[in-house]
């Protein structure tokens, strides 16, 4: 019965949440279906009730329609959906590890300059990587000689928060910066070049990248991008498992879904994006480059097997890779109606799963 266990390992909010269901954006329904069809079992589990001497932990294993607590062996594959940032986490983790537990996608949040720098190694994907710097006033000022549209963004958030813009043109221009609490923007002016001291205050408080802004495509006037979500499955190799467009709100610049942005099938927009390219030849380009980015990943990252990149579209076709979530948020599949396509985003990792357990 162990070998037919999987582990969910959560944040502790979420786990809470199971007896009343409300798990936020992780759907246990889909993890059964799919471990249901895998002849698996999920067990849901957070690192506080590891018992590492024991080798027993406590988690919630759905039985007669309902949630129950119980004490098990640990699951021998785990798949891990929380954040962890504590040395006890890390411990924990280390210990599971040392006990032959496998765990993938063991670390899913990564520096934004980490693996900028991790892509650019690769001659194929550093042609597909907006200009970038680790951000200083001086990195800022010689960005700004080279482009008049720039982006700076935390090296460790998601979401979209903290996201600055700059505009400027002669001397002159705007600072925008983007709003996670209310999902809207305010601008500072930027005057004879100066840069306005709110700016100076957000780069000294964490680490940021200035970024060259790629022009993105837009579909009825808002900048697009796409979320491409990439995962490894059944018999253990990288396959794209879908995309979608996100919208920006009107007038922003942000296009991330929890700051308001708007997800849609790409597939359905793309003849008002590019109606002079092949639909099939772009999203073939698309699959190549984040298939390619994700191999090229894990062979320094270990136990990557579930990613979603964000990546650019320009007006012309162009492809670019803007940011890599170690833990996607699968959600938007089902907020562009793309309901097969969300299924399948859990189905694979636990196919995964199934592959690791027979193997050993």
């Amino acid at each position: 019965m162990v070998m037919n266990r999987v582990g969910i390992l959560l944040d502790s909010s979420i786990l809470r949440g199971i007896p009343a269901g409300r798990t936020r954006q992780e759907s246990l329904a889909c993890y059964e279906l799919a471990a249901a069809s895998y002849g698996l079992t999920v067990c849901y589990l957070r690192l506080e009730d590891v018992d590492l001497l024991a080798g027993k932990c406590k988690a919630y294993i759905r039985k007669n329609q309902r949630y129950q607590m119980h004490h098990i062996e640990i699951p021998k594959v785990i798949h891990n959906r929380a954040m962890h940032f504590s040395k006890i986490s890390h411990y924990l983790i280390a210990g599971l590890i040392q006990r032959g537990i496998t765990i993938f996608n063991v670390r899913n949040r990564y520096g934004k300059d980490e693996i900028y720098r991790l892509l650019m190694n690769n001659t194929e994907l550093s042609t597909h990587l907006p200009e970038t710097e680790l951000a200083s006033i001086g990195a800022i000022q010689r960005m700004l000689e080279r482009h008049r549209d720039l982006i700076l963004k935390p090296v460790s958030s998601s979401i979209g928060k903290g996201i600055m813009r700059i505009i400027h043109e002669h001397g002159n221009g705007k600072i925008y910066i983007s709003s996670a609490r209310d999902k809207k923007q305010v601008h500072y002016p930027i005057k004879k070049g100066k840069l306005p001291p709110e700016l100076y205050a957000r780069i000294r408080e964490k680490n940021y990248l200035v970024q060259e802004r790629i022009p993105l495509a837009t579909y009825v006037g808002r900048p697009i991008d796409l979320r491409v979500s990439v995962q490894r499955g059944s018999t253990g190799c990288w396959h794209v498992t879908g995309m979608y467009a996100k919208v920006a709100p009107r007038d922003h610049f942000v296009t991330n879904v929890a700051q308001g942005g708007m997800a849609l099938p790409y597939d359905v927009i793309h003849p008002f994006v590019l109606p002079s390219h092949s639909l099939p030849a772009v999203v073939q380009q698309i699959h190549h480059l984040a298939v390619t980015a994700a191999r090229h990943l894990s062979r320094t990252l270990p136990g990557l097997a579930d990613l979603g990149f964000d990546m650019a579209l320009t007006s012309q076709g162009e492809i670019y890779f803007i940011e890599c979530n170690g833990r996607d948020q699968r959600y938007g599949f089902r907020k562009a109606g793309m309901d097969k396509e969300w299924l399948e985003s859990y189905k694979r990792p636990i196919a995964y799963a199934r592959l690791l357990l027979d193997q050993g």
